[in-house]
């Protein structure tokens, strides 16, 4: 028994060695002694051998030409990445100069809805240094605060008198301190903003996009002393706890947005009689003109974006539409519902709650309302009855389309400008576009079933065709069913 062991133990050695002695020879010969050795192995193995073959294991004549390998079939090109997509600022353009953030695993992972988008940067970036390198181009003057962040007016220095808007969003950390504050933007929700601001940037009457950057770090110098300004000139404290919680606490995380200048929003430019705007030297109030040529661009750019990407606003509040007005006012008298020169400006600005089906995209993009229920609980102003009336014409299911909202802020808009005018109309014209713009109203208000105004796209065909007849009191077939959510539902539950 043992001498068999032994024997055994004999030939494994024996096997082994010569093993060896092949790859050896195999790193020193190259494919072609590998191609021999491995023919010999399988010859070794099965024990087809002669001893012929066997010495030497692997021979290599060099007055023999090698076979030559068949040609290595070539590599499928790999698909190419699709670029970022650099949207020009008015500022300045490269980020190579700005020093990343230290951001760590988690927190980039937590980041990762927006910094795969080509309208975002890459890295996130230091906020001190990304303030260091904006100083030294642009002064910053702060115009706004709302609910969900601040909006900053740049003036380049190389080029006086240029501005754009810099909107500055609180994100929420991936846990501790800003994780759980409701007024913070979340990755996704904020994912959503830069996706809508990027497929309204070719329709007329929005703002134009230009480019996005996510921050890390406490509120810069340069951007608190607008922030004191902005107080100051209004004689009150910081706005919210959580806003001052966000500029000083160093881990915090931003996303700036870089848009053009779409000029004053009418809450800032038409305010309450009793309540004006200090920012602003001489507050006013618009004329019956004014009133028309705003609504009806509006109720048209509504109604483009709701044919291409069945849009719903969903915050349409003054502070949320912007106009340029001339330097002299225009004297345009006319009594039809819409125009083609309007004397002002209007630009539709902020879609933080929006609604839209963006293009290859199988589910639409939205923001849950059902989150936020301080919108619904809210008193003091009228936008908060028209939240409580979104909720009741979506039935609280906001991932559905529902254009019977935008029909809602245009009456409210309509509604808030109409009690603002203050003219005399002496003159006939202005009181006859007063009239027209009254029933109007009346007609959003009372019209239920066939006659309802179930979109944006409903009120533009009316206005249209109170312009070709003349007169306001028949109706037009709807295109879009309002849900049997009409005014006459919503004006029984509260009172207009």
């Amino acid at each position: 028994m043992e001498s068999r062991t032994q024997s055994i133990k004999q030939k494994w050695q024996s096997y082994t060695s010569k093993i060896n002695a092949m790859v050896a020879k195999v790193k020193a010969y190259g494919k072609q002694g590998k191609e021999n050795v491995a023919v010999q192995l399988k010859r070794l193995h099965t024990g087809d051998t002669s001893p012929e073959e066997r010495q030497p294991l692997l021979s290599i004549d060099p007055n023999v030409e090698s076979r030559p390998s068949p040609p290595k079939p070539k590599p499928k090109p790999k698909p190419k990445k699709k670029n970022k997509k650099h949207r020009k600022s008015l500022v300045f353009n490269s980020t190579d100069d700005i020093q990343a953030a230290g951001v760590d695993s988690p927190t980039r992972w937590h980041l990762e809805p927006l910094l795969q988008m080509r309208e975002v940067t890459t890295k996130v970036l230091d906020f001190g240094d990304w303030s260091r390198v904006w100083s030294s181009h642009c002064n910053f003057t702060k115009i706004a605060h709302g609910t969900y962040g601040a909006v900053f007016r740049i003036e380049s220095k190389a080029e006086p008198g240029t501005f754009t808007i810099g909107k500055l969003i609180p994100l929420q950390a991936k846990s501790g301190l800003g994780s759980k504050t409701k007024e913070f933007t979340s990755p996704e929700a904020a994912h959503n903003e830069v996706e809508l601001l990027t497929i309204l940037d070719e329709l007329p009457g929005f703002v134009q996009f230009r480019k996005a950057e996510v921050l890390q770090g406490a509120l810069p110098e340069a951007l608190k002393d607008a922030s004191i300004a902005f107080d100051v000139n209004r004689d009150q404290e910081d706005m919210s706890r959580w806003w001052a919680r966000a500029c000083d606490h160093s881990p915090q995380l931003w996303l700036f947005l870089e848009m053009s200048d779409a000029g004053t929003d009418l809450e800032t430019l038409y305010p309450q009689q009793d309540q004006p705007d200090p920012g602003l030297p001489n507050p006013r109030r618009p004329t019956v003109t004014e009133v028309r040529d705003i609504f009806w661009q509006v109720a048209c750019a509504l109604a483009r974006a709701e044919q291409r990407f069945e849009f719903e606003h969903r915050d349409l509040h003054l502070g949320n539409i912007c106009l340029r007005l001339p330097e002299e006012p225009v004297s345009d008298g006319g009594s039809m519902l819409c125009t083609e020169n309007p004397s002002v400006l209007v630009t539709i600005i902020d879609y933080t709650l929006s609604y839209a089906r963006a293009p290859q995209r199988v589910n639409p993009t939205f923001y849950d309302l059902s989150r936020d229920r301080v919108l619904f609980e809210g008193t003091g102003a009228r936008q908060y009855d028209v939240y409580r009336d979104m909720m009741m014409a979506t039935r609280g299911k906001w991932s559905k389309y529902t254009p019977f909202t935008n029909v809602l802020w245009l009456y409210h808009l309509l509604h808030m400008l109409l009690d603002k005018t203050a003219e005399t109309y002496l003159d006939t014209d202005k009181i006859v576009l007063r009239q027209h713009l009254v029933g109007l109203k009346k007609w959003m208000m009372d019209n239920s079933g066939e006659k309802a105004l179930g979109s944006a796209q409903d009120v533009v065909r009316y206005c249209e065709q109170v312009g070709q007849e003349g007169k306001q009191d028949e109706g037009i077939g709807r295109s879009t069913e309002p849900d049997k959510a009409s005014w006459s539902s919503i004006a029984a539950a509260r009172a207009f």
